[in-house]
């Protein structure tokens, strides 16, 4: 028989993954990223939380929690197998979350949140026997003592600590790995600076992919084609008729990247709200971001306004100094980045969520993470992938569901 053509649109997280599970499966595949190159964007320039739940506090229904999960258990031994080596190498420390003065939840009741998640974990843990995640999930929340708090912080904005069972991993890291492990995959035909504009069907059901490449009639008559868009998804699967649910929101995130061999930087999220956090990754890499300063662009519009959210020279100073100014605030190692780190860059990516409002508003739906999942409509295949942590897991599954299409 002759094999199915597939395509697959984005060469971010999801989308590797997608293609690399495919060509796992004996599956040929076309990888389409409008990048220069793969994992160029968001999934590499994050922070790279392997979420179980718990920075969702304003979620008092534990959906989020439920959701995410499966995905964040399924995280490790996934992209180990990809890469061909354990992610742990570059995990953090279990996070510490700081409750800030004006959260939108407030330390006791982030506390329960805190408990009732933990419970939660343990028991999926319990019932999948299986799932190995980055630390003992089985541990229980820690409330840090005042003394332990001032050593981790001499802020009054911070009016409570809590460790967690949760981590979080180098994006960097990993996407290079990722990256080797595409262009080497015999199955994987990559085609890069190759941006997707439409989707048209033909009366057999296959599927063209219109797109700005030179190369453009290489791209027709696919029997499964999967968006794994990040950037765009939406505006891409409108072309083919389909709309996403109401509201959503593309934002541009960008943050402080680099590399420091000796420091006391913490593994720290400050908590709920538009805050920041601070990670310190066991391969010497680290992580800085601050809402206010990262946050370049914003828009609702089906498409993200990308001429809005260009790292011109400017904003990376801009960007640079107001996060390292505010995360000194409440961590001092900080201060002594600028001298001491061998690596510091700003970089950043479009985030795309279903929900809309602002951070500050605990009302905001974007305080859940539920509502994501995938379109299935004869041989096209959106997927949204709703937090990096969730990739690996998704791809597994949307890969089988090619398969069997």
């Amino acid at each position: 028989m002759t094999q199915r053509r597939i395509a697959v649109l984005g060469g971010g997280m999801l989308g590797v993954c997608t293609a690399l599970e495919l060509s796992r499966r004996g599956r040929e595949v076309t990888l389409i990223e409008g990048a220069p190159e793969v994992l160029e964007g968001a999934s590499r320039w994050n922070e790279g939380k392997i979420h179980l739940g718990f920075l969702y506090a304003a979620d008092p229904t534990l959906n989020t929690a439920t959701r995410l999960i499966p995905g964040g258990f399924a995280f490790p031994d996934l992209v180990s197998r990809l890469i061909g080596r354990s992610v742990d190498t570059f995990s953090t420390d279990d996070d510490v979350f700081l409750v800030h003065r004006h959260s939108v939840v407030d330390a006791d009741s982030f506390s329960a949140y805190a408990q009732r998640t933990a419970d939660l974990v343990r028991n999926a843990a319990s019932k999948n026997r299986t799932a190995r995640y980055l630390t003992d999930v089985s541990a229980k929340v820690h409330r840090l003592s005042g003394s332990e708090l001032a050593e981790l912080t001499s802020s009054d904005d911070v009016v409570a600590g809590f460790r967690v069972p949760e981590r979080s991993v180098s994006t960097v890291a990993i996407a290079d790995l990722l990256r080797q492990v595409v262009h080497d995959d015999p199955r994987v035909h990559v085609h890069v600076d190759t941006w997707v504009r439409e989707m048209r069907r033909h009366e057999d059901g296959r599927l063209d992919i219109i797109t700005s490449a030179r190369n453009a009639g290489a791209f027709d008559r696919f029997d499964v084609v999967i968006n794994a868009l990040w950037e765009g998804r939406p505006a891409v699967d409108a072309t083919l008729g389909i709309v996403p649910p109401a509201p959503w929101s593309h934002r541009f995130r960008a943050g402080v990247f680099g590399r420091a061999e000796e420091t006391s930087l913490p593994s720290a999220v400050l908590c709920t709200g538009p805050f920041g956090d601070v990670k310190r990754y066991r391969d010497g890499r680290f992580y800085l971001s601050w809402y206010e300063a990262g946050l370049l662009a914003e828009g609702d519009e089906i498409d993200p306004p990308r001429d809005a959210a260009k790292l011109t020279p400017e904003r990376q100073a801009r960007v640079m100094g107001g996060t390292l100014d505010a995360l000194s605030n409440f961590f001092p190692a900080t201060r002594e980045l600028r001298r001491d780190a061998q690596e510091l860059e700003v970089r950043g990516g479009w985030v795309y969520a279903i929900g809309s409002g602002s951070l500050a508003d605990r009302a905001s739906t974007l305080h859940r993470r539920d509502k994501f999942g995938m379109t299935v409509d004869r041989g096209y295949i959106s997927v949204d992938t709703a937090k990096y942590s969730l990739a690996p897991w998704l791809a597994a599954r949307v890969a089988q569901i090619a398969v069997d299409a």
